[in-house]
């Protein structure tokens, strides 16, 4: 794997958009283009990452320092789309990676588990100029990334896993300064760096990447990747799950201001009833004490049901 990307698959298979600012199409477009394609085979997700960048650098860490601590590229991946257990993997222009899984977002007290190295992984960078040389103007690098799919327990031909994988990528880059040909970090009046500028392939509306219910959707297509692209419609499933995000959401600022949680729906000023998605009434109900609470949606006359609980857990 060199990043070279000659191989007739890759040749094939289609770009996406240009990434826009992680806040969406409101802000300014990002300085520097970025887009990603990807193929699959039943061991491995294959990405491939395209950046304009005329200014390569990276300092020169030891490897177990974080790399994100410089410009890299973030795939974050949630496999069962139930919001928990995430995979996030970071690659920088040295072809230094870094793998964490996500018990649960930060915003639930999730804690990073960064001693993860999913068996069988492979990487390669292509350079497009000279990295750490101030001296020249660069045209930008390619990260391309084949992912072991039994790491993330994920099974392509599983027809209810493959409508289940939610995705999407991010694009880090700080401002620097070069002083004595060295490249470093722009830090304010105050010493500290100023915050990188995000991109992304979808947007997440707001600067934070660890909100899982906002990635993309992803179906891994049996079909040629010159193929006409196939029309994606959202699940009904996912319509759902929008109002258990309203009540999620709405139950965070309530504890914000209460230290504690709403014991009903009413409290929070969210239906119970009357709820209409697809032409299809649907219910939706909350169990609650103080410190946890479960929102259940139903379609009216299903016994099958949706919820999520104070820890943003899906469970369906």
């Amino acid at each position: 794997m060199d990043g070279e990307l000659n191989e007739k698959s890759w040749t094939d298979a289609p770009w996406t958009e240009y990434f826009i600012d992680i806040e969406g199409d409101l802000k300014p477009a990002p300085a520097y283009k970025t887009r990603v394609k990807m193929l699959w085979d039943a061991n491995y997700l294959y990405v491939a990452a395209e950046m304009e960048e005329p200014h390569l650098w990276a300092n020169k860490q030891p490897e177990k320092d974080i790399i994100f601590r410089d410009n890299v590229f973030k795939i974050f991946i949630d496999p069962d789309n139930n919001m928990n257990d995430d995979f996030e993997i970071q690659i920088n222009p040295q072809n230094k990676m870094l793998f964490l899984i996500m018990n649960k977002p930060y915003r639930d007290a999730g804690t990073p588990v960064t001693g993860w190295n999913p068996i069988g992984y492979k990487s390669g960078v292509k350079l497009s100029g000279t990295i750490n040389n101030s001296g020249d103007t660069d045209k930008g690098w390619l990260a391309e990334i084949a992912i072991p799919l039994a790491a993330l327990r994920f099974d392509p031909l599983n027809s209810k896993q493959n409508t289940n994988f939610r995705i999407n990528f991010l694009r880090t880059n700080f401002d620097f300064v070069v002083k004595d040909g060295v490249y470093s970090k722009a830090m304010d009046n105050n010493g500290k760096a100023f915050p990188p500028h995000y991109s992304c392939f979808t947007s997440q509306g707001i600067i934070n990447m660890h909100y899982p219910e906002r990635w993309a959707y992803t179906v891994f297509s049996d079909k040629a990747p010159d193929a006409q692209s196939e029309k994606f419609s959202l699940p009904y499933s996912e319509k759902q799950r929008k109002y258990l995000w309203l009540a999620y959401y709405r139950q965070k600022e309530f504890f914000k201001l209460n230290k504690k949680y709403a014991q009903s729906l009413k409290d929070l000023n969210v239906p119970e009833a009357g709820i209409q998605i697809d032409g299809k009434s649907n219910l939706l109900s909350m169990e609650a004490t103080s410190k946890q609470f479960l929102v259940t949606i139903r379609e009216e006359g299903s016994t099958g049901n949706i919820s999520v609980d104070h820890d943003g857990l899906i469970i369906y």
